[in-house]
């Protein structure tokens, strides 16, 4: 079966595997039904048209003439990139440089126009299409081994749990199923490039010779982004932009601590470890098992040390918020 006609995507969250179809036609008349419902009911409550976007963009000081000429400069590069891959005859390494601006350019213009992309999903036509889209994932997401549909209760039943794991994935990959969108991806000139001398992998994700993931300045990196340096074949460590190992459990800095010197280049005596020093090492074993018990001695007791990692802060990550429709 060719990738132009695939009939499903199979996806798996927290150990169920799960699939999206594609719709059927009694399911696609309902769900162009209820588009063309809502669309009216917008419009009668006078919400905006996608043809006032651009002066409503301006009107909200979002888009102006400079934002404009920008926009235009990048989409010229992208232009003026595909010449230069399409004619050739220059060194290998200088096209790939220019694909990966090509993409770099691609990306910023999507940025660009995503104040754009706010506000048409709050136009008439934005909430119609995310009444079909809606109805027709509640319809065609599905359990993989069974067929059986995930939302029993249809469109209702989704609406209630469409902030849950599957929900947002099973969302994703029906949007791609639908859309054709990996299809485009993959007509783009640079990606074509980039593919056809193995820059990069099945995902477009830039590779080395040994088809090891990097960033776009050589560096390896693992599934997650973070820098590392491949040790063999088979393992690695966790390193910063530099080279420098890390501790991937705490993530400092692995290396002995040397005393400062004075002016003379002798060692500078403390009284205390600095405390960066003493938090690594504490961290440290903490990490570790205990392998010996700490002998008691009859001498007077020292200052307790608080033992334990630091605790890390962490930022709170801002679940993702639905457009809230405008009312008149």
């Amino acid at each position: 079966m060719s990738e132009d006609n695939i009939t499903n995507r199979t996806f798996e969250v927290e150990g169920v595997k799960y699939s999206v179809i594609q719709p059927n036609l009694e399911q696609l008349t309902e769900a162009n039904a209820m588009r063309a419902k809502a669309f009216n009911e917008a419009l009668q409550r006078g919400d905006l048209l996608r043809d006032q976007l651009d002066t409503e963009l301006r009107k909200r000081h979002l888009w102006n003439d400079d934002r404009e000429e920008i926009y235009q400069g990048l989409r010229q590069s992208i232009i003026d990139g595909e010449y230069s891959l399409s004619k050739g005859g220059i060194k290998l390494e200088e096209a790939k440089d220019i694909a990966l601006k090509m993409s770099e350019s691609r990306q910023k213009m999507v940025e660009m126009l995503s104040s754009r992309s706010d506000l048409d999903s709050n136009t008439c036509e934005g909430k119609a299409d995310a009444v079909r889209f809606n109805y027709l994932f509640s319809q065609c997401l599905v359990y993989e081994d069974t067929g059986e549909p995930v939302y029993s209760q249809g469109l209702a039943d989704y609406l209630l749990k469409q902030d849950s794991p599957e929900a947002i994935k099973g969302a994703t990959e029906f949007y791609y199923l639908i859309s054709g969108a990996e299809n485009l991806d993959r007509s783009l000139p640079e990606n074509k490039f980039l593919k056809s001398y193995e820059f990069v992998d099945e995902s477009y994700r830039l590779i080395d010779k040994d088809g090891r993931l990097v960033d776009d300045q050589g560096r390896h990196i693992d599934e997650q982004g973070n820098f590392i340096n491949w040790l063999n074949d088979d393992e690695f460590e966790v390193v910063d932009s530099k080279g420098r190992k890390v501790s991937e459990a705490t993530g400092k800095f692995e290396v002995e601590f040397s005393p400062f010197l004075d002016d003379t280049g002798k060692p500078v005596e403390v009284k205390k470890a600095p405390s960066f020093v003493e938090e690594e090492a504490e961290a440290e074993a903490e990490a570790e098992p205990e392998e010996e018990a700490v002998e008691e001695t009859e001498e007077k007791p020292a200052p307790k040390k608080r033992r334990g990692r630091p605790k890390k802060v962490q930022p709170e990550k801002n679940k993702e918020e639905t457009s809230e429709e405008e009312s008149s």
